[in-house]
């Protein structure tokens, strides 16, 4: 397992600097949610103003094994972020693909659905997996997703669309479709955004059960995407994370308290023993 989910775990705690009344304390408050900027890999000014604001991670885009990750692998290290490689589309050849990435400097790998499926049984430590999954567009592909869960993987990335304006539109059932969704996955599970989300916007991503957001870098300014991570991060420090206390829904609809069978086990019976009889008298 590599430094993704360890990251995603780390940003839901407080964390601090040092120990001592001689150590800097760099207190950071926790988030429901993780930062990332998805960039091309000659994007070197617009990732270091992303970390610098407050990214959690960088995603290089189209990655292929002549890609030199070298400036992006320092910034990402002086950040203490993580580095992920989205594989391109065309010319994966599917064997040794994730060692190659590993070897570049990546501590995640971003697959495509139409990634050959051999590339999933790499033993490579310390990179995690991400699988990509689109939103299913009816009834019966909601059902089928739960079939991702089988694929060797670390995380997930969820295709929707998450738009300003579709979040604006979102009605209550579309809501409960893409939440229902989320949960069909037993991996953490990121998303892509296709712009920076409204302040009013940021709860509903949350409440959505989203591990990570990823906001769009290529053609940005490094000065704008900077601002933007910044505004997003301190959104989400002020979005409490969802009440642990209340239970999960499971799918059959039954609320499950916290370490609790939605049905208490039944106590057998007491057996009833009948009276015996007492012999009869010759």
């Amino acid at each position: 397992m590599g430094k993704l989910v360890d990251k995603l775990r780390q940003v839901g705690q407080a964390g601090s600097g040092g120990l001592g009344f001689l150590a800097r304390a760099q207190t950071q408050k926790p988030r429901p949610a993780a930062i990332f900027v998805s960039i091309g890999a000659a994007d070197t000014s617009a990732a270091e103003a992303a970390l610098k604001s407050g990214a959690d991670g960088v995603i290089v885009s189209g990655w292929t094994r002549d890609t030199d990750l070298s400036a992006l692998t320092a910034a990402a290290a002086a950040a203490s972020a993580v580095l992920g490689v989205a594989l391109a589309a065309e010319g994966v050849s599917g064997q040794d693909e994730l060692a190659a990435a590993r070897t570049a400097g990546a501590s995640f790998a971003v697959a495509d659905p139409a990634t050959p499926a051999r590339l999933l049984f790499e033993d490579v430590d310390q990179l995690d997996l991400v699988v990509t999954v689109d939103m299913p567009h009816d009834d019966l592909g909601l059902v089928l997703l739960r079939g991702e869960n089988l694929l060797p993987a670390h995380a997930a990335l969820l295709r929707a669309p998450l738009r300003n304006a579709d979040l604006a539109r979102l009605t209550v059932a579309d809501f409960a479709r893409l939440r229902l969704a989320r949960e069909s996955l037993r991996f953490p599970t990121l998303a892509p955004l296709a712009e920076a989300p409204d302040a009013a916007n940021v709860r509903l991503l949350v409440r959505l059960g989203l591990n990570g957001l990823i906001l769009p870098g290529e053609g940005v300014s490094a000065s704008a995407l900077g601002a933007q991570i910044k505004a997003l991060r301190e959104e989400l420090e002020k979005t409490p994370a969802e009440d642990s206390g209340r239970g999960s829904i499971a799918i059959g609809g039954l609320m499950e308290a916290a370490g609790q069978s939605p049905h208490p086990p039944q106590q057998p019976h007491p057996t009833r023993r009948e009276p015996q009889r007492e012999p009869d008298e010759e």
